[in-house]
């Protein structure tokens, strides 16, 4: 009995089905999400795949580490862009929608949105430099009333755009220059002291007006009513904002 139980044991090992050490490594995307949006000029796709075969993007192969990871660039157009990833018979679409940065400027006369600054209110000596900016209608004559102090706002030809955060990965580290033909600013050393309240912008076109309250205030502190924190302990903490 014990020989007949030994060869059925024996024969139940045999048959075991053999498991392979590791399946084959899926294709695997971190990064973006499938729909994504940004602002950014570049996108990276970051992922992996076994490092057997190639992997595509749009139908061109990609550099990939030993162990199979990838992380490539590329430049995104305006408005959406199509990744088409595949390794072996897998693939994986990303549809990436590239933003614009630049304002909206309303259909008629008028001014950008989110585009009068300052845009919080701001707290000044008497005599330091104030400036005000606003994206409007092109040709336009653009000031502003603080008070009883009117300010014109200029025109900007040209503004440069600094390099966002994955330039070190890129090497575009250079500032841009970029045309600004709708931004409006200008400048005032108000010595008067008080709360003015929100300065008013207005905006002049071919004999039509349109004004715009915005939305930070601005006031003019005395130097004699000035508030001061004090530390009177060897080591302190001091903290400021809402």
């Amino acid at each position: 009995m014990q020989k007949i139980l030994s060869w059925a044991i024996l024969a139940s090992v045999i048959t075991l089905p053999v498991l392979p050490v590791s399946a084959e490594q899926p294709l695997f995307l971190a990064y973006p999400p499938r729909e994504h949006k940004t602002t950014a000029e570049k996108i990276f796709l970051i992922g992996s795949a076994a490092p057997t075969s190639e992997v595509l993007v749009n139908g061109k192969p990609i550099p990939r580490s030993q162990s199979g990871n990838f992380a490539p660039s590329f430049p995104l157009q305006l408005g959406e862009n199509r990744f088409t990833l595949r390794y072996l018979n897998q693939e994986i679409i990303v549809t990436v929608t590239r933003l614009s940065t630049e304002p909206e400027l309303p259909a008629g006369l008028g001014f950008a949105k989110d585009s009068l600054t300052p845009t919080a209110d701001i707290a000044r000596l008497p005599g330091e430099r104030i400036c005000f900016g606003a994206i409007a209608s092109p040709r336009a004559k653009v000031s502003v009333t603080l008070g009883n102090q009117k300010i014109s706002l200029l025109p900007q030809s040209q503004d440069v755009q600094l390099p966002s955060n994955f330039a070190v990965l890129t090497g575009q580290n250079q500032p841009t220059p970029r045309a600004v033909i709708n931004n409006y600013q200008g400048c005032a050393d108000i010595s008067q002291y008080g709360n003015f309240g929100n300065p008013v912008f207005q905006l002049n076109l071919n004999g039509e007006t349109v004004s715009q309250r915005g939305t930070g205030t601005v006031e003019i502190l005395s130097r004699n009513q000035l508030e001061v924190i004090e530390v009177i302990e060897e080591a302190g903490v001091a903290r400021t904002g809402p």
